[in-house]
């Protein structure tokens, strides 16, 4: 079993999405919100970008909307600068911007598992002009997480296009005397409470699958939960904390020999092919510790549907281009395929509900 620290952020839930409304910084998406560990990764997204500058006027054309877009669209992140929603977004950026005539702004609204940021759209005009970049912990987890979830993570969303998923991964710091899983596993069932889990936030996938973890090794984990990736990772660069249990792609850039970070393990049903070295937890023996975290473009519920169609067809043309792939097959993104908005609204209600009895037996509760 797992047991979680507060989330640093100081407030109870009611508190939390009163707070939604407090001005955060916003800014474009910049190289250099990355987090130091990555610039191994930026060099190779940077020749990425350069090849997706001189590609970008071949973008097709899409039919406009006459009414929309006027003006520039806000791009919400429910988590910190750094983490894997800037690594999927930062090769796509020109050409959502080139294809939609106007910038693309960046707000960061991290906090409480990225559902600060979810529940700051689902309030928003559903004009077209504030959307999403979410995942499995805000858009599924949350529902039965949060008792006072102040939106709900079907009917409160338009789900535009799906970007893709990574597995999780357990990793430690390079200096850490843990070597492998089972190292892991002898030494949290020795030391039981003492070892702790960084993730994404309280209600992420990395929280839950940590939780899934402790219950399938029979150890007990202490969880801290951060405002992201990035918060996360300078932690375990720092010796502040055991262990990661997080979104590969937010993190593959600092493993080993390259980074400072030691892979354990991951999540997925087979290996990656970002990661081949490292082996699942399936085959340790935990067929039951099998998460992925799942990334979609989304806005408020009620978006009309040539909007949409429109952002669909902006999201999987660029994703097609052979720069773009070549970028999010550096992070490890796997594809879901070009899901249409009925099969993600599909997709949501089914992961909601197959993750809501993993909340339950965990005993997770918000901070």
């Amino acid at each position: 079993m797992a047991r979680t620290t507060a989330e640093p952020i100081a407030a109870s839930a009611p508190d939390i999405w009163r707070n939604t409304d407090v001005a955060v910084a916003s800014a474009r998406l910049d190289l250099g919100d990355a987090v130091p560990a990555r610039i191994k990764l930026r060099a190779g997204i940077g020749c990425a970008l350069a090849v997706i500058t001189a590609m970008v006027g071949a973008l097709p054309a899409f039919a406009q909307t006459p009414s929309w877009p006027t003006k520039p669209i806000r791009f919400i992140s429910p988590f910190v600068s750094g983490g894997a929603i800037d690594l999927i977004v930062r090769p796509m950026q020109p050409l959502y911007e080139k294809a939609l005539g106007h910038p693309v702004i960046i707000e960061y609204r991290p906090g409480a598992g990225g559902s600060i940021g979810a529940a700051v759209v689902a309030k928003e005009r559903p004009d077209g002009y504030t959307l999403l970049g979410t995942t499995t912990g805000p858009n599924a987890v949350a529902q039965s997480l949060f008792p006072d979830l102040p939106y709900h993570v079907v009917k409160s969303f338009s789900y535009i296009a799906a970007w893709g998923g990574f597995p999780i991964l357990i990793a430690v710091h390079g200096q850490s005397p843990i070597k492998t899983a089972k190292d892991l596993i002898d030494t949290a069932r020795a030391k039981p409470g003492t070892l702790t889990y960084g993730t994404s936030g309280v209600g992420s996938v990395g929280h839950l699958t940590g939780v899934l973890f402790g219950m399938e090794s029979k150890t007990d984990l202490t969880h801290v939960g951060f405002k992201g990736a990035s918060d996360a990772q300078r932690s375990l660069m720092g010796q502040e904390i055991t262990m990661l249990v997080n979104t590969l792609g937010a993190h593959i850039a600092a493993l080993e020999p390259k980074g400072p970070l030691r892979a354990l393990a991951v999540t997925s049903a087979q290996r990656s092919p970002s990661a081949p070295s490292v082996p699942t937890l399936r085959e340790l023996g935990m067929p039951n510790v099998v998460a992925t975290n799942w990334f979609m473009l989304a806005g408020p519920a009620g978006i009309a549907p040539d909007i949409v169609k429109r952002l669909a067809d902006v999201t999987y043309a660029s994703m097609r281009e052979p720069a773009i792939r070549q970028a999010h097959d550096q992070i490890g993104l796997e594809s879901l395929g070009e899901m249409t908005p009925a099969q993600m609204t599909e997709f949501v209600a089914r992961e909601a509900e197959r993750w809501a009895p993993v909340v339950k037996a965990s005993g997770a509760k918000p901070q």
